[in-house]
């Protein structure tokens, strides 16, 4: 069993997952209260799945881009769990996660989080199969910004008919009006509840790696944050 936490932003999400898939998942806004809910979260959501804690064999935790406090809680709760129950320890990119769950449609993937300040951290993907790949750099842009990097990228794509992209994660008002404006129907939004990061996305990255054997090191595992471009 593999227990799989991302508190990279105030949205928070857990999971319970292993080869059968799912066992239980919480997700809910915890602002700035990760550090007081967390445990608590974890506590209860595996009594809800009457997982034994033994059990567990690897943790997965999300390692940024995000908030400063919220990476570190996170990270800090993960080591602990993994150091005291000498378990493996998985890092996973937040918004590899995030655009796991738009992996079985063709569009080109703009995976985002909000950053604060109308910033947005941002990586683009490309998906096939329920496989996704990075295709180009983290960056940390404005609404403007993101504008910019997709225009360049459908105007630069080869393609036989016009390009369109599809962007999910923490969209605001401000964000889609600008994307609207810019690109037009070029520009597909993703649902409100697709939008939301869910753990299970996680969880089923970090168990692909559990299972060739792998693990990071959990004395050295850091955050990652997003540099300007």
């Amino acid at each position: 069993m593999l227990l799989a936490i991302d508190t990279a932003t105030r949205l928070a999400s857990i999971a319970l997952y292993d080869g059968d898939g799912v066992h239980g998942e919480a997700t809910w806004r915890a602002r700035e209260n990760h550090t007081v809910e967390l445990l608590a979260q974890i506590a209860r959501l595996v009594g809800l799945a009457r997982v034994a804690k033994g059990n567990v064999r690897a943790i997965a935790v999300a390692l940024g881009p995000g908030s400063f406090t919220g990476l570190r809680v996170g990270l800090s709760v993960a080591k602990g769990l993994a150091f005291g129950g000498q378990v493996a320890l998985l890092g996973i990119p937040t918004l590899d996660a995030l655009a796991l769950a738009h992996s079985f449609q063709p569009l080109p993937i703009w995976a985002l989080i909000a950053a604060g300040r109308g910033r947005y951290s941002v990586a683009c993907y490309s998906a096939k199969r329920g496989a996704i790949r990075r295709s180009g750099d983290y960056a940390l842009v404005n609404a403007q910004g993101l504008a910019d990097l997709a225009e360049r990228a459908m105007d630069g794509a080869e393609r036989r008919r016009p390009a369109r992209a599809l962007f999910c994660g923490e969209m605001d008002a401000t964000l889609s009006q600008t994307l609207a404006d810019r690109l037009g129907s070029r520009a597909v939004i993703a649902l409100p509840a697709m939008n939301v990061r869910r753990a299970s996305f996680l969880a089923e990255l970090a168990w692909a790696r559990f299972a060739r054997g792998e693990a990071d090191d959990t004395a050295s595992l850091a955050p990652m944050y997003t540099p300007h471009v």
